[in-house]
């Protein structure tokens, strides 16, 4: 009986490269959204230590006051800037996960189909060699007999 040989393993293959694929993708989305809260943090963290230091300072000129204004603006829209972009990763994140669903199923179909195929070949192997033994015995008990 020849070896077992699966004639859709290329696409098993192929099929797994591309859930790598899809799951790298993920990862990298996920990476730029911690980038993104990091950087949302980073922001919000320095507009509460400008307006604390101006807080604690004896005095406080109009320059400083304008320089705290223009600090507390720019941090508003960065805030609002990295808060869009949390949302666009957040959904793109959605979107990869349904992708990488797809890409798991992929595999496990062909999977399974590869599992069928090996126990028809099992049952098929055992039957041959069933047969082949049931011969080895009806000759044997031939001979002895003639």
């Amino acid at each position: 009986m020849k070896s077992f040989q699966f004639r859709l393993e290329r696409v098993l293959s192929w099929r797994g490269t591309q859930l790598s694929v899809e799951e790298a993708k993920v990862e990298q989305l996920a990476g730029g959204l911690r980038t993104t809260d990091h950087a949302m943090a980073c922001v919000v963290e320095g507009r509460a230590a400008a307006q604390a230091s101006v807080e604690r300072a004896a005095t406080v000129s109009g320059a400083d006051l304008r320089v705290l204004e223009a600090s507390r603006l720019w941090a508003v829209r960065e805030e609002k800037r990295l808060a869009a972009r949390k949302v666009t990763l957040k959904l793109a994140i959605e979107t990869q996960n349904r992708r990488v669903a797809e890409a798991r199923l992929g595999v496990k179909l062909v999977e399974r189909l590869k599992e069928r195929k090996y126990d028809v070949w099992k049952a098929d192997a055992s039957r041959e060699s069933d047969e082949l033994a049931a011969e080895s015995a009806i000759a044997q008990w031939r001979r002895l007999n003639h």
